[in-house]
Order: C-alpha cells, then sequence, then structure tokens
C-alpha cells in the first residue's frame, strides 16, 4: 500500500536537462525509466528514444516522427515536442541509448 514497483529487466532511470524542446512532456523535475531497444524493430513512431547527435554534447531525448531506410540502413528521424523543426540528423541504431517506457513526474 505505501510502494509501487515496476519490475522490467535492464531498466535504467533517466534525468533530463531543462532545455524545454519536449515540453510539456518532459520538464524539470521530470525522470524517465529507459530500455535499451534489442533492435530497429523495437522502435516506432510516436517512441521518445535518448540518442548520442553529431549536433551537441551529451544525449538528446526527442520522439521519433518515422522511420526509413537508405543506402547505409536504417535511421529514424526525430523532432522535440516544442521544437518548430525537425532534428539535423538522421538516428542511426547505433546511436540509440535507450527508449523512454515510463516517465516519473
Amino acid at each position: 500500500k505505501d510502494r509501487i514497483t515496476i519490475d522490467l529487466s535492464g531498466a535504467t532511470w533517466s534525468t533530463f536537462a531543462d532545455t524545454n524542446s519536449m515540453d510539456p512532456t518532459l520538464d524539470h523535475g521530470s525522470n524517465g525509466i529507459e530500455l535499451k531497444p534489442k533492435g530497429p524493430s523495437d522502435i516506432r513512431p510516436g517512441d521518445i528514444i535518448s540518442y548520442k547527435a553529431q549536433f551537441t554534447d551529451g544525449l538528446v531525448v526527442h520522439r521519433v516522427i518515422s522511420i526509413g531506410y537508405d543506402a547505409v540502413g536504417w535511421y529514424a528521424l526525430t523532432k522535440g515536442d516544442n521544437n518548430p523543426t525537425n532534428d539535423p540528423q538522421k538516428v542511426r541504431y547505433s546511436d540509440i541509448n535507450g527508449v523512454v517506457v515510463g516517465i516519473i513526474y
């Protein structure tokens, strides 16, 4: 009665920088629960992922808006919920750190 247990094998705890790019979904003080995807088929449009970006230091946490294939292979296009434009790079599976499966406010 005094606790909630979330039993997810391999889950990691994440915190988010206060950049406002994912307002109102993620903001200062919210925390996430992430899982490492087993492969590209675990990632779908609408998912929030954390990934290593070429355009900034650290991890970016944005929503997948579409997925596709090109000459290099699988990729995702991402965008912050509060941003007017897509992120400037195709996100490859090898860039992905995790998929957000829960948000704690």
